[in-house]
């Protein structure tokens, strides 16, 4: 029961975390760009990143959610969380690659991420629902 409440925790987190951060991007576009070294020049390329990167974060974080509310468990929305995170730690060591360098906000990013995913797996593993499925 105790591991029930923990995930139900985990992906309460997960959702506001993705949706306050592509809320947080939306509200201050300039200063998201700014601080991933990129910059709109202009208004389309701006609709482009709220489009790419906006959207996408809060999408993910109504999803996680809507998951959660019509399936009744939160197994489906912290497996989505996983995979979406570990997918975010693979295209950031993809991208370290091609530009043949890893910085130390992507490291820092990665970190934190690999926590997250951490987190989830355990939960998962716990809640025996994962060992079920696949044996």
């Amino acid at each position: 029961m105790k591991i029930d409440v923990f995930g139900k925790i985990y992906i309460s987190v997960m959702s506001l975390y993705f949706v306050i951060s592509g809320f947080n991007a939306l509200l201050d576009i300039d200063s998201k760009l700014a601080r991933i070294g990129l910059s709109a020049l202009d208004s389309d390329g701006k609709i482009a990143f709220i489009l790419i990167y906006c959207s996408l974060m809060i999408g993910i974080g109504i999803s996680i959610a809507l998951l959660y509310y019509f399936s009744k468990t939160w197994i489906y929305s912290a497996l989505l969380s996983s995979v979406i995170i570990t997918s975010f730690i693979s295209f950031r060591l993809v991208g370290s690659y091609m530009v043949s360098g890893l910085s130390n906000t992507q490291l820092s990013f990665i970190l934190v991420e690999l926590l997250e995913v951490a987190i989830g797996i355990i939960l998962l593993y716990k809640s025996g629902k994962l060992n079920q499925k696949f044996t």
